[in-house]
Order: structure tokens, then C-alpha cells, then sequence
């Protein structure tokens, strides 16, 4: 079991993925939630995963293009992905995403995840 623990995103190590997105996670054996910085115009491109995500966005406007429909979420909006569905995100605006999943996104962790990071 995962002990007990407080953080502080101010603490937490930040990944810069691209000069457009960073990136900070915290996880424990089952749910992970990442803070994630687009700038205007970054793009996450289509991918898929197991995991079940939540994107909650603190503020901006992410566009989502998911089975031939685009969603925008906006500042205080939550989108729920359900598991192995082909997704895109688009930052319309600068945009704060705090993104949870279940289970934990071991690719993210392993930094398996060369379709989020363009150097």
C-alpha cells in the first residue's frame, strides 16, 4: 500500500514535454492526476489508452476531437473519457488541464509517451 503523503504542485518535478507542454504528476497504485500547461495552438495528438480520464480544466478552453465530434472544455468543465477511446486536444487558449486517471498511466510514468513529447 501506498503510504500517506501531502504535496504541493509547486514541488512536484515539472516535465517540459515540448516547448508548448509541460507536465507534473503525482500517483499512487491505482489513480494518478497530472497537471498539464498547453500553450495557445498545442496539440496532444490522437492517441488511445486503457485508462479512464477525467480532464478537468482549471482554466483555458482544450477542444477535444473525439469520434468525429468536437467538445470544447472550458475553465471549471470536466470531460470523462472512457477507457480505449480516440482522442485529440487542442489548445485553443493558454489552458491548465488537470487530468485523472484510473489506473495509473504506467506509459507516462515509464516515459513511454513519444507521441506528447516533440523536442
Amino acid at each position: 500500500m501506498t503510504e500517506l503523503k501531502k504535496f504541493e504542485w509547486e514541488t512536484v518535478k515539472k516535465e517540459e514535454l515540448s516547448s508548448e507542454i509541460s507536465r507534473q504528476m503525482i500517483y499512487g497504485d491505482k489513480a494518478m492526476i497530472a497537471r498539464l500547461e498547453l500553450k495557445k495552438g498545442a496539440v496532444v495528438p490522437e492517441h488511445s489508452h486503457e485508462n479512464e480520464q477525467l480532464s478537468w480544466i482549471i482554466n483555458g478552453d482544450l477542444k477535444f476531437r473525439i469520434n468525429n465530434q468536437e467538445i470544447h472544455v472550458k475553465s471549471g468543465e470536466v470531460l470523462r473519457i472512457p477507457s480505449n477511446v480516440k482522442h485529440e486536444a487542442i489548445a485553443v487558449e493558454d489552458t491548465v488541464d488537470v487530468d485523472i486517471f484510473s489506473p495509473i498511466r504506467n506509459d507516462w510514468i515509464k516515459g513511454d509517451d513519444a507521441y506528447l513529447r516533440k523536442k
